[in-house]
């Protein structure tokens, strides 16, 4: 496999800005992300004390798994103060888009280059963001079928979506067998193809619950990278953080001013606005099954499908008996992960960089100072044929990134088309806006008249635009096989108007490299970076 970068200019120049020190966006975070001093101070900060019984936790979680030795010597660096690079991601379908692992990846190339710089370990920490309960977000996939040139959507279906945690929701084998069938149907079989078929329905059957065929995934994937795993749901943690949710609970009204008070700063500074909730508490309680948001009114607290009210004493006292009830919100989260790990750098999307920047104020309200934070590195794959595409039609990969091949092949059809043609047309809808107009001097100003005239020319300007269209359509059907080729070019590296990693399923690369694929000798050695990476497959 061969890398290279490219710059990408994206319609949100978020990232861009934030990496450039704006100064409008800085002012927001604690620690520019550009400069050496950031990742100094981060390293020389003390611990919090809880890395022992956090190491406990998360060997616990990961006790089903085989440990790889890497990630069993990251547990013992965990256990002994090491700091991490961290980031998290909802359990996707089939571990979901391209860019979980490339925020799998992110996270263990800048540990390991953090452990070089600073000759100490650094421990590199996944979150799966298993307490949300949003299924529609995580019940489909899409594949790129290369033969028909097309993206397909590839669904889990049920009948009883979770109303609860999805890492308490059990899912149907059946149903889950069927999307793997269902995927394979739409790729060629490879010799990795009937192994990973098996392995996946392997990891199915072992599963208990949704996240923990992510788990699974994630784990065979980069396991010799020392990742380690962690749900954010898991019962052991969750009564780990028992004294934080207390502290939550106790100063919900300030975190919740702190919060509302950055936000409109944010948005007042050209930000948009990124996290929308109307609750002051910021955390979700389960009741009778379903996980609903607390809310604090009238001196008591409600939730939304509850008809019952608690006092602060009832909460607190559920926290000490059954912590695992609680879940954070969008707010809390990052709060709570921040108590827990020894953290150096939070990797993130664009959205999640922009809503940590609305938290700014909630972090020192609880005295935690924010982590540095990171945009998770950006990968495109481009496999031979379309390699072969770009070069039979010498294309900018950039571009066709950046915005897809649309304009390349209207640039081509126009290139096939007969200028003379082209140009009478558009000197024929000169002439007939110019007979318009004289037309529209010599008649009567009349009402009747005057839309005489605008139907009339509304209709003699339509057909010449028709004429033209039509003109272009059958150059297109001339060149069936070359617009294919520009269509498929667009699926697969702009697809559904955005980045490849945005869409397609990892799936679809280890089809053709196998489970080894992130640690093979092939795979080429990433730096960190905040240029867009390609990978030639």
């Amino acid at each position: 496999m061969d890398c290279y970068k490219v710059i990408v200019n994206e319609k949100d120049q978020f990232i861009s800005q934030y990496t450039q020190h704006d100064h409008n966006l800085m002012q927001f975070y604690d620690f520019d992300p550009n400069k050496d001093e950031s990742f100094k101070t981060r390293m020389a900060q003390s611990n919090n004390g809880r890395e022992q019984q956090l190491a406990n936790v998360i060997r616990q979680y990961m006790s089903d798994l085989s440990l790889s030795t890497a990630q069993a010597r990251a547990l013992e660096h965990l256990a002994q103060g090491a700091k991490v690079v961290i980031g998290g991601q909802q359990a996707g379908l089939l571990s979901g888009p391209l860019y979980t692992f490339h925020k799998v990846l992110s996270i263990i190339v800048k540990s390991s280059e953090l452990s070089t710089t600073y000759q100490q370990p650094v421990v590199p920490v996944f979150w799966i963001a298993g307490e949300d309960h949003d299924f529609d977000e995580v019940n489909h996939t899409y594949v790129y079928n290369e033969e028909k040139g097309q993206l397909t959507k590839v669904k889990y279906h049920t009948m009883t979506p979770p109303e609860t945690s999805v890492s308490h929701f059990k899912h149907d084998d059946k149903a889950l067998m069927h999307v793997i069938e269902h995927y394979f149907k739409e790729i060629p079989e490879t010799s990795y193809t009937k192994q990973l078929i098996h392995d996946l329905k392997d990891m199915v059957r072992l599963s208990t619950n949704w996240s923990d065929l992510f788990k699974h995934l994630i784990h065979r994937c980069f396991k010799h990278h020392g990742i380690l795993l962690i749900d954010a749901s898991y019962q052991p943690l969750r009564e780990l953080e028992r004294p934080f949710l207390k502290t939550l609970l106790k100063h919900h009204l300030e975190v919740d001013r702190a919060f509302r008070e950055v936000q409109d700063k944010t948005v007042a500074h050209g930000l948009p606005q990124m996290i929308e909730t109307d609750t002051n508490v910021h955390l979700f309680l389960e009741i009778d099954g379903q996980r609903q948001l607390l809310r604090y009114q009238n001196n008591a607290y409600v939730t939304t499908k509850h008809d019952g009210e608690f006092s602060e004493e009832d909460l607190q006292q559920i926290i000490s008996q059954a912590p695992e009830r609680f879940s954070n919100n969008v707010v809390t989260r990052p709060l709570m992960q921040e108590w827990l790990f020894n953290t150096v750098a939070f990797i993130g999307g664009p959205s999640e960089i922009k809503y940590w920047a609305e938290l700014h104020d909630a972090f020192k309200t609880l005295d935690i100072k924010m982590p540095i934070v990171l945009p998770r590195m950006r990968i495109t794959y481009v496999s031979p044929k379309t390699k072969k595409l770009l070069k039979q039609y010498d294309l900018n990969i950039n571009e066709v990134i950046e915005k897809g091949a649309t304009d390349a092949k209207d640039r081509f059809v126009r290139a096939q088309a007969s200028e003379t043609v082209l140009n009478d047309i558009t000197q024929m809808i000169a002439h007939q806006k110019s007979f318009y107009d004289k037309l529209a001097r010599e008649m009567s100003a009349t009402v009747d008249n005057q839309n005489l005239l605008e139907k009339n020319h509304k209709i003699q300007l339509h057909q010449y635009e028709y004429l033209k269209q039509r003109y272009l359509r059958n150059i297109e059907k001339e060149n069936g096989i070359s617009m294919r080729h520009f269509n498929q070019l667009t699926s697969v590296l702009h697809p559904m108007g955005g980045l490849q990693e945005r869409v397609l399923n990892p799936i679809q690369f280890l089809n053709i490299f196998g489970w080894d694929m992130y640690t093979s000798s092939t795979f080429p050695p990433l730096d960190y970076t905040f240029e867009q990476i390609v990978i030639e497959i």
